[in-house]
């Protein structure tokens, strides 16, 4: 029935008697009486029970206000903590709505809703808690409706104290149990979940074989890498996916897992047989299988593999292992190799009495090419070099790289020097045509020299040395050309080391100055321009012109030294003479491509005129037509910044090199220089040199100077001036003077 004051008024007055019922059963236990109940030979029975203590939260409900403390009396007895209790079903509900239990011990016949009722409510609810059903009803109806709504128990009324506190535990243990297993798999699954997660999201390849090698289980990464789905590899063998050239040696290290875990690398081929790569491939015997792990020879059935696609890692190796023997540029083999093939080919022809040819080669003329065009054509340059100097030898013999633009080679099984001479002649001639670079011929000749095994030396360094010395020694008989060491030119190579530390001392040293050369007005014989060239004052050869020294200066890397000590030098001179109130004619200095090319070149030329307040008109660099056929773009850029701060820009011995008249429309050239070589021509063809009647005629049109050089007699400088040509330069006006000298010839202002 429902009771008046409703469900609030019910849970409050239940609230009430529990406290007075605690009361009193706490007064009545310290007295060591106990409580009368309907129910108390159960009570009785318990009395001797030892206490252990008990966390479980319990719920009693029944309407007989005697069962329900005699009840829990017995609980507590036991050793669990004070239950609630309630004598309706709707407060019950409540109870159980508003806090946790972990059992209720439940009467059917309850006053407001039966019992029946409740436990229909809690099912509903799902409420996650046990229910033992104590009831008097003893109809079996009850018990089968009740055991249907998921009573975990029944006991009838009167109880056994005994058999209820069993039942108790064991409902209670059962569901520690059940709530244990249930944790546990939700472990399990968060488990497979974090498992197949990490497998799957490995770069590893992860799989699992049964006992004859076929797939027991894929990650899908080995599916997406083999080109197959999961379910097409399960069972398949795992040597499907090797390639056919690493399969006996996994044949051989899958043998090998039934003895331990191991390794190996191979290749994974993918379902159109193409290759997906290198692995490495881990291989670990398992010991635990959801079947039986050993066989009753005592093998193992189970393998865990991992493969590690090392593919990339590979190719790495395999470039750092051929780089080691090889050069990068050209792909053709290094010192290091060479020396090897070297030293094998020593010892066959030690074997057989036959000759080795050690060759060194070097590319003449390459660095101006580089400094032209720059580094990049250069290297182009090389490997087609290199190809070509391959093309002129035996499959047998050797063409190395050793650096910049020097090549060895290797002649193995010569009978006589003839046999070297003929191959060295054949490179020297294939050399000498023409390459084509940026749309432009480019000529280059070899530098070859050659030491012969066992005639000039009997090991490795003494023929490389050898050669090498044989090589300088063409070079200073003019290049292009091939040449055996002999005895005699150790001291000539001993001689060319030490001029060169010398002109390393000398730049350290200032014993370089410079000396200027006048250009002159033909008509007026007034000077309008000074040259700038640099002398040598040798401490035992004396006075040494640039010719002498200026190609060794360039190959050692000391032309950008000695140009800005040049521009240095001619502007102080040029801040001296403005001092002491003389003339300051035009400056013109010679650059070298691979100053101009230099990304500081246009700055620093500024600093220095600033520092010494030269005007910016005043300076004429001469560059060569070489400087015009490398990057075009980048020259041009240059130049141009440089004749927008009004320097003065001239082209040097126009028309012998490269030149392309197309280039004179786009460059801010100032003036043109006739090369002597055509100016000694004069006298010497009747018909006097067209090539200067059309420098002069060019100059002309574009409205550009021109200077001769190399004027030597009044027939020379008489022809020029009926061309137009006024400005010249040469004996006939004067030799480059010391700058004490020159300050003589200048004029005040």
């Amino acid at each position: 029935m429902q009771r008046p004051g409703g469900n609030a008024n019910i849970f409050a007055n239940v609230l009430a008697t529990r406290a007075e019922h605690s009361a009193a059963f706490a007064v009545s236990f310290s007295s060591g009486a106990m409580p009368k109940s309907s129910a108390s030979s159960g009570a009785n029975q318990s009395e001797a029970l030892p206490v252990q203590v008990k966390t479980h939260r319990l719920l009693v409900v029944d309407d007989d206000a005697g069962f329900r403390e005699s009840l829990c009396f017995l609980l507590k007895r036991k050793g669990y903590p004070a239950p609630l209790a309630c004598a309706g079903g709707r407060e019950s509900i409540k109870l159980l709505m508003e806090m946790p239990f972990d059992l209720v011990l439940l009467d059917l016949l309850l006053p407001d809703v039966s019992g029946l009722e409740v436990l229909g409510m809690l099912r509903q609810a799902s409420l996650d808690v046990a229910v033992v059903v104590i009831s008097g009803d003893s109809t079996i109806e009850s018990a089968i409706g009740a055991l249907r709504l998921g009573v975990d128990d029944y006991v009838r009324k009167p109880y056994v104290s005994e058999m209820l506190l069993h039942t108790i535990e064991n409902v209670l243990r059962r569901r520690e149990l059940e709530k244990s297993q249930r944790q546990l798999a939700a472990e399990l699954e968060r488990s497979e979940r974090k498992y197949h997660f990490l497998v799957d999201a490995s770069p590893d390849l992860i799989f699992m074989l049964d006992e004859q090698f076929n797939f027991s289980f894929v990650s899908k990464r080995v599916a997406s890498q083999s080109g197959c789905g999961v379910d097409d590899l399960l069972r398949k063998p795992f040597l499907s996916i090797v390639h056919e050239e690493d399969l006996e040696r996994t044949r051989y290290t899958l043998e090998r897992v039934s003895q331990g875990a191991c390794s190996t690398e191979l290749r994974l081929i993918r379902r159109d047989e193409t290759v997906c790569g290198h692995f490495e491939v881990s291989l670990i015997p398992v010991d635990s299988f959801p079947t039986n792990s050993f066989k009753g020879n005592g093998r193992r059935c189970g393998i865990y593999g991992v493969a590690r696609d090392i593919s990339v890692q590979k190719l790495n190796n395999d470039r750092l292992a051929f780089l080691a023997f090889h050069d990068a540029l050209t792909g053709l083999p290094n010192r290091a190799l060479y020396c090897d093939r070297l030293g094998l080919a020593i010892v066959q022809a030690k074997r057989n009495r036959m000759k080795v040819a050690s060759m060194f080669v070097d590319l003449d003329r390459f660095k101006l090419a580089n400094d032209t065009f720059g580094h990049q054509k250069g290297d182009e340059l090389l490997k087609e070099a290199a190809g070509r100097l391959q093309n002129s030898l035996r499959e047998t013999d050797t063409l190395a790289r050793i650096g910049g633009d020097e090549f060895t080679i290797l002649l193995p099984g010569l009978r006589t020097r003839e046999d070297a001479a003929c191959v060295a002649d054949k490179l020297v001639s294939d050399m000498a045509k023409p390459f084509a670079l940026a749309g432009i011929e480019v000529f280059l000749t070899a530098s070859v020299g050659i030491a012969m095994y066992p005639d000039d030396g009997e090991d490795i360094e003494t023929l490389l040395r050898h050669a090498d010395l044989a090589m300088y020694h063409v070079k200073s008989r003019g290049k292009n050309g091939a040449g055996f060491f002999s005895s005699t030119m150790g001291e000539h190579t001993s001689r060319r080391l030490l001029f060169e530390n010398e002109i390393r001392r000398g730049l350290e040293s200032r014993e370089f100055e410079l000396h200027y050369q006048c250009q002159v007005d033909s008509i007026t014989q007034k000077t309008v321009g000074l040259e700038a060239l640099s002398r040598w004052q040798h401490p035992s050869k004396g006075l040494l012109s640039a010719g002498s020294f200026v190609p060794m200066v360039e190959e050692i890397g000391l032309m950008p030294a000695l140009t800005y000590w040049v521009l240095q030098t001619a502007c102080q001179d040029m801040q001296r003479w403005r001092d002491q109130g003389l003339d300051m004619p035009r400056m013109s200095v010679n650059i070298s491509p691979c100053v101009l090319e230099q990304d500081d070149f246009h700055d620093r030329l500024l600093g220095i005129l600033h520092e010494h307040s030269i005007p910016h008109e005043h300076i004429e660099i001469e560059i060569t037509e070489n400087v015009l056929v490398g990057d075009r773009q980048k020259v041009t850029d240059r130049l141009l910044r440089l004749s927008r701060e009004r320097i003065r820009i001239a082209i040097d011995d126009f028309g012998t090199q490269y030149s392309s008249l197309g280039y004179l429309r786009y460059l801010p050239v100032n003036t043109l220089k006739i090369d002597q070589s055509f100016v000694r021509e004069i006298e010497r063809v009747d018909d006097t040199s067209p090539i200067i009647r059309a420098i002069v005629a060019i100059a002309a049109g574009l409205d550009l100077d021109v200077v001769a050089e190399g004027v030597e007699t009044e027939v020379q400088a008489g022809f020029l001036r009926k061309l137009g040509c006024r400005k010249m330069q040469g004996f006939l006006y004067g030799q480059p003077l010391s700058v004490e000298k020159t300050e003589a010839l200048l004029v005040p202002l």
